[in-house]
């Protein structure tokens, strides 16, 4: 089975806004961060005068609709770009939304048919949940693993010897009821008598710092190896991968005032329990350092690869020679060091932009 895969982090892909999260000022704080930037412009909201919400309702939905039009028409001419017959996807707001923005905007690109849609319903306070959309020349079949708790570890013992392994999860361990942020989505890709076990993946993000946040993402990469290992007798020589926005990093592409660039090296990183020992192959390590790279942070000027396609090392060995793409013809013109990449029609300084995430796509042979 030859099979061509791709991950991308659409960035809020909604078909609604929440406008009960304002009812309360903490919330509204939280909230006003992921309004258009004409909106934070035009009106703030922060004073919760109720008086005023028809108001800025009416702001929020001009918004929208100018902004967004332009956003849906990039992510895809990503996704048509990447030519995938598995697209896995997170930061989508429903089945719903999903299958309005295939068919109101993705069918128009003539790319992929993908006639096979999957969403489950997670954990997100927003609402954002992972997905997958398959043509129909490769039958999956889907399971979510959004209920998984720290029980379902196995006995205290077994829990207690992975915390010894990553003492950076123990504090989520104990005060965490459920384990994944959003979902890990189980997918089986059956063909020709082969078999391919996806789990699709969107890891707490380092909001609030990425020391304070490790731990939750140790726990949910500590979650998907316990669900590998419990799967396959034999993980090393079985058919499967991870893939996702895994929010964490290895190393991290820097820029410096003048435009150069160097790369720095992390001691740890949430993915330890997927990549120490060659649990998973990284096969966008296969790329060059400084191309690794998946988004990019202005506050900070970093360049960080958070979006992975982990394989087993069955697959690994079976595909030595090949190497991921990373398409970035949909970032906005203000990452650095990337006049040479062509963008799509009408990309902006800032935006329209496809996503803040690029879509990484590989070819594999499942062995």
């Amino acid at each position: 089975m030859r099979i061509r895969i791709a991950n991308y982090n659409l960035e809020n892909i909604f078909n609604r806004f929440d406008f009960s999260a304002f009812g309360n000022s903490q919330d509204a704080e939280r909230s006003q961060r992921y309004l258009p930037p004409i909106v934070n412009y035009l009106t703030d909201f922060r004073s919760n005068d109720l008086t005023e919400f028809e108001d800025f309702k009416q702001t929020l939905r001009a918004a929208f609709l100018s902004q967004e039009d332009d956003k849906r028409q990039h992510t895809a001419l990503a996704i048509k770009e990447a030519d995938a017959d598995l697209l896995c996807l997170q930061e989508v707001d429903s089945i719903d939304a999903l299958l309005k923005f295939r068919d109101l905007y993705l069918n128009k690109t003539q790319g992929n048919d993908y006639k096979q849609v999957v969403l489950h319903e997670g954990n997100d306070r927003r609402g954002i949940d992972v997905a997958a959309m398959a043509t129909a020349k490769f039958p999956i079949y889907s399971r979510s693993h959004a209920y998984m708790t720290r029980a379902d570890l196995g006995s205290k013992e077994h829990r207690d010897e992975l915390i010894n392994k990553f003492p950076v999860a123990k504090k989520e361990m104990n005060k965490r009821e459920r384990i994944f942020n959003r979902d890990c989505l189980e997918l089986e890709v059956r063909k020709d008598g082969k078999e391919l076990t996806v789990f699709v993946c969107h890891f707490k993000s380092m909001g609030g710092g990425r020391d304070k946040t490790i731990g939750e993402r140790t726990l949910e990469a500590l979650a998907v190896r316990h669900l590998i290992e419990s799967k396959f007798d034999n993980p090393e020589k079985a058919n499967w991968i991870v893939i996702g926005d895994l929010n964490d990093y290895r190393e991290q592409v820097k820029v410096r005032a003048d435009g150069s660039e160097y790369l720095v090296t992390e001691e740890s990183s949430g993915l330890d329990p997927l990549l120490d020992g060659g649990f998973a192959v990284n096969l966008v390590s296969r790329l060059e350092p400084m191309q690794r790279w998946t988004h990019y942070y202005s506050w900070g000027k970093t360049k960080s690869q958070l979006d992975y396609i982990l394989v087993s090392p069955a697959i690994a060995n079976a595909n030595h020679d090949v190497q991921p793409e990373i398409i970035r013809n949909g970032m906005p013109l203000r990452v650095p060091n990337t006049d040479d990449v062509v963008r799509f029609p009408r990309i902006g300084w800032d935006r329209p932009k496809a996503s803040d995430h690029c879509p990484v796509v590989v070819t594999v042979t499942v062995p």
